[in-house]
């Protein structure tokens, strides 16, 4: 049977070529789509991630709260740290030459996030540097900056312009397409404003984080600038619900993706089983039941679907190979798929692949060899 199905699978070898081809890429697409969900709304969290909590006006990011805040987040029990952060945005030299600028304080800042790496020299040279930056290597590369240049950041939210010094890099696995500055450099350019974007707030253990973020939001109930206060998980996940319903939009496109694989696949196989009726008539009349066609004709099509998840996955794994980071300006870091990505898309190709071949291997099973015959005629 297994010899029988692998010879009529080489049959025509350019439409089965064809259709493990656009089968294998439209798993690959399924892959990406599913991937590029799980990163956005699973972003990773490690140990040091867990204990810090985002602060922001319980009315809307844009809006900011006064500095002072800072002195009043200190006291409250558990709080072992708070750091000031203000998004600046920015472009250079063009509008379409947009920047993630943040200004923070630079001692607490590599303190508060361990996972981002930088040599002593380069954190040395944030902490002394006053106008000093730490910029991300996607954008090194994408404008063709070197450590010590002199850049100008214009600004489109802010009224005022940044000369900054680039005196480092960085290292980090979930993005590095940021720059980093001094936020009291800001803050003395803004005039000294005395008002603050967001609070990064350090818990002394994780058990403490839930009552931390109650008694912040409590502490500044009924104030001018109430706040609240949320997990790093949930505070990007807040930025991800700006895009709209991210689940609804790709997981349409899955649908479509899934709903053409079957399509493809299913006529591919009614065609060659309408031209193989002959064939079917005389396996019947030498002896093979009905249960012998339908399983030559499913196995056939489950061929397609695992061949076509094989090359798949080796485009997927071609594209891991590849600098996501810089193709995709820092928007996705490493393509690296989880084993239950994997597995998902691999049951949903066996299970095209299953359903392709029953429908017609249905069919043609429940023919008689006149019936067949007179198909033929």
């Amino acid at each position: 049977m297994v010899r029988l199905i692998l010879k009529n699978l080489l049959r025509n070898k350019k439409r089965t070529a064809l259709t493990v081809l656009s089968f294998g890429f439209s798993l690959f697409l399924l892959v990406a789509l599913a991937t590029f969900l799980n990163a956005l709304i699973n972003p990773p969290e490690s140990d040091a991630s867990i204990l810090r909590l985002a602060v922001r006006r319980s009315t809307s990011l844009a809006e900011q709260m006064p500095l002072a805040y800072a002195e009043r987040l200190k006291r409250i029990p558990h709080v072992a740290d708070v750091m000031p952060l203000q998004w600046f945005g920015g472009y250079y030299q063009e509008p379409r030459n947009m920047l993630a600028t943040l200004a923070l304080d630079p001692k607490q800042f590599l303190e508060f996030f361990p996972e981002i790496e930088t040599t002593p020299a380069d954190k040395a040279a944030f902490v002394s540097e006053r106008r000093g930056a730490l910029v991300g290597p996607t954008i090194m590369n994408q404008f063709g900056w070197h450590v010590g240049q002199m850049i100008t950041i214009k600004g489109n939210i802010f009224p005022v312009d940044l000369e900054i010094k680039i005196v480092g890099t960085y290292h980090n696995v979930e993005e590095e397409n940021a720059i980093y500055i001094n936020w009291d450099y800001l803050h003395e350019t803004l005039g000294k404003p005395g008002k603050i974007g967001a609070f990064w707030v350090k818990a002394d253990a994780k058990e403490n984080v839930p009552g931390i973020a109650a008694a912040i939001d409590a502490t500044f109930r009924n104030s001018p600038a109430e706040t609240k206060t949320e997990t790093e998980r949930a505070f990007r996940l807040g930025f991800v619900s700006m895009l709209g319903n991210v689940k609804l939009i790709i997981g349409s496109i899955a649908c479509v993706v899934v709903f053409t694989m079957l399509l493809v696949v299913t006529s591919t196989m009614a065609m060659t089983i309408r031209e193989r009726m002959r064939e079917v008539a005389i396996l019947k009349t030498v002896g093979y039941r009905r249960i012998h066609i339908l399983l030559m004709i499913v196995g056939e099509g489950l061929a397609i679907a695992l061949m076509g998840w094989v090359l798949g996955y080796l485009f997927c794994v071609g594209l891991g190979h590849m600098d996501t980071n810089r193709m995709t300006q820092g928007f996705v870091p490493k393509f690296n798929p989880p084993a239950m990505i994997y597995a998902l898309t691999m049951a949903v190709g066996l299970m095209i692949g299953l359903i392709s071949g029953l429908i017609p291997g249905l069919q043609a099973s429940a023919l008689t060899i006149s019936e067949a015959m007179r198909k033929l005629e």
